[in-house]
């Protein structure tokens, strides 16, 4: 069989792989997924999948052909793996890991990589054939689990992503409730209405029991509404409560000297909690809770509902509104942080060092964020892999689609036998994760060899980078095809080289650069940047990104970027 042949072959299980995995968000899933595919690919009757947790410690997640009793078992790794292993060659300060590991029959130890940080680690127990994993194995099971870091990292953003998302419906169901009830005050400020609309709050929405609901009128509190018994006794006991900032169990009160006497009576009462009614820092009422009508306490959730409803109730429907706009920012926050985390976690933390080339990269996020991306992977010995992409859209979204763009590109690099059809295997798989075109990336990658100076490329739709000859010609690399994630691919992408001599310079970059407005709305436009680039040719690398950054500065002037900017710049020497 043939080289190419044997690698298509080997690649197809991988696609097919990476679709699966990437076509769910349940961590689950997706772990059992990478056991199964890896034990049936390996002829496997044992194994296990550990997740990184605090520290030095791992937790079993999955395991097939073991005791259901090891999962959720923390193992402590002191030293934990960063290349696949035989047990019996992983000691180093690991005795009781190892230990386990015989124990369970485990003999193949597969760390699960994320931009360069341990995740988890896979353990594989011996083959049914009893034969070793051979090198072709290992560079098999290797590139499934390199497909398998991205998306099981991806799927534990996604599950702190849902549990925000719980907190927040509640939150938005509590305020839905607040703003129902601002408007029924408004219709008519009238006492007895808006205290029986907060009775209806306390024991539709929290399920209270006994209660008493008390309103200042003029210089001392009065019980509106109440069914405790002996709340007459409240009217003396109430001014030393007046001072409270917050809602509060009465239980705590008793831990502090100024509230001692009244939290105890209180609590003779059957009162549990108090939450104060404030109009500018003034208690102008209180609501005392008793017992709730399924028994339990009252959670810090319930007590600030609560301290909302009877604020509403005493001051305006504004206050509704601020809050609901102060919620749904908080959202959108926390949604744009969380995709911006993955955004950068795309990025590499530190540029490979390559013989005889100078490389430096840059990207700036706007104020929202992007799908910008840039990668510099050693692909083996003098062999390196440049990549720059632009994911329309922003948010979550465009951040997801990109880590599975990278995911793919590390995968498919080590097996990589034409930069072209890898191009197409990528776009691919970007359309089986797009849904029909609603989201498309620019994409611009090649393979350099730093011995013979050799760069293969192919631009999937990218702004062409430019390469600036020492001489001060200038050169555009626009072949390749169409971008990536609207159609499967039909026509294969071209593919083309060229040779850096000593002082030539490559400038890849996405169009934050080139279409960086000013004031006036002026693009910056890719002629300036060449002309730019024209008197920058004995500059280093990263001095030319400095240079270039020092003109849209000026461009610019403060203008709100609108876009992300980033650049990659490589330089023969």
């Amino acid at each position: 069989m043939s080289t190419d042949r044997k690698h298509s072959s080997d690649l197809l299980p991988l696609f097919e792989f990476s679709n699966i995995i990437n076509s769910s968000l349940e961590l689950d899933f997706i772990l059992s997924t990478v056991l199964r595919t890896l034990m049936g690919k390996m002829l496997v009757t044992r194994g296990m999948i550990l997740l990184k947790r605090e520290g030095k410690l791992f937790q079993i997640i999955a395991a097939k052909g073991l005791s259901d009793s090891v999962i959720r078992q923390n193992i402590l790794i002191e030293h934990p793996s960063r290349s696949i292993q035989q047990t019996k060659k992983n000691v180093r300060g690991n005795q009781d890991w190892m230990d386990f590991l015989v124990l369970h029959q485990q003999s193949l130890i597969i760390p699960i990589l994320s931009q360069n940080r341990i995740v988890g680690t896979i353990t594989l127990g011996e083959r049914l054939t009893k034969s070793p994993f051979s090198a072709l194995d290992k560079k098999i099971i290797q590139s499934l689990v390199n497909l398998s870091g991205s998306a099981i990292e991806k799927a534990l953003i996604i599950d702190q992503v849902k549990e925000v998302n719980r907190n927040l419906d509640r939150k938005i169901q509590e305020l839905n409730t607040l703003f129902d009830l601002s408007k029924e005050f408004n219709i008519g400020l009238d006492e007895k209405k808006v205290v029986r609309l907060v009775t209806f709050a306390l024991l539709g929405q929290i399920g209270v029991k006994s209660y008493a609901i008390c309103i200042r009128n003029e210089d001392e509190l009065n019980v509106t509404a109440s069914k405790l018994e002996g709340s007459a006794a409240l009217k003396n006991i109430l001014p030393d409560l007046c001072d409270l900032s917050k809602s509060v169990k009465t239980q705590d009160l008793l831990k502090l000297k100024a509230y001692r006497v009244a939290a105890a009576e209180l609590i003779k009462m059957g009162i549990t909690a108090v939450v104060p009614m404030h109009i500018q820092q003034k208690t102008n009422g209180m609501i005392l809770l008793g017992e709730r009508l399924r028994g339990g306490v009252y959670s810090q959730a319930d007590l600030e509902f609560l301290y909302s409803v009877g604020n509403l109730a005493i001051i305006s429907i504004e206050n509704a509104r601020l809050f609901k706009t102060a919620i749904e920012k908080q959202r959108m926050e926390d949604e744009l942080q969380i995709a911006q985390e993955i955004q950068q976690g795309l990025l590499p933390e530190k540029l490979p060092a390559i013989p005889q080339f100078d490389i430096a990269a840059l990207t700036i996020s706007s104020k929202e964020v992007g799908g910008d991306y840039y990668d510099v992977i050693t692909r083996k010995r003098d062999e390196y892999i440049l990549a720059i992409g632009d994911v329309s859209g922003k948010g979550t979204p465009a951040a997801l689609l990109m880590a599975n763009v990278q995911a793919a590109l590390r995968a498919l690099a080590p097996l990589c036998t034409s930069v072209a059809e890898t191009t197409g295997q990528i776009n691919d798989l970007t359309c089986a994760n797009t849904r029909g075109g609603s989201r498309f990336i620019t994409f611009f990658w090649g393979i350099l060899d730093a011995q013979s100076h050799r760069f293969l490329y192919t631009n999937a739709g990218h702004n062409p980078p430019f390469l600036l000859r020492k001489n001060g010609t200038m050169e555009k690399l626009e072949d390749g095809g169409m971008i990536l994630g609207i159609f499967k691919t039909a026509e294969p992408y071209a593919e083309s080289s060229v040779t850096l001599t000593s002082g030539d310079v490559l400038v890849m970059y996405t169009d934050g650069v080139s279409e960086a407005m000013n004031k006036d709305n002026e693009q910056f436009t890719e002629e300036r940047l060449e002309n730019i680039l024209k008197k920058s040719t004995t500059l280093s690398a990263k001095e030319i990104i400095h240079q270039i950054q020092k003109e849209l500065d000026l461009h610019t002037q403060a203008t709100p970027q609108s876009d992300d900017i980033t650049m990659l710049v490589l330089k023969a020497l």
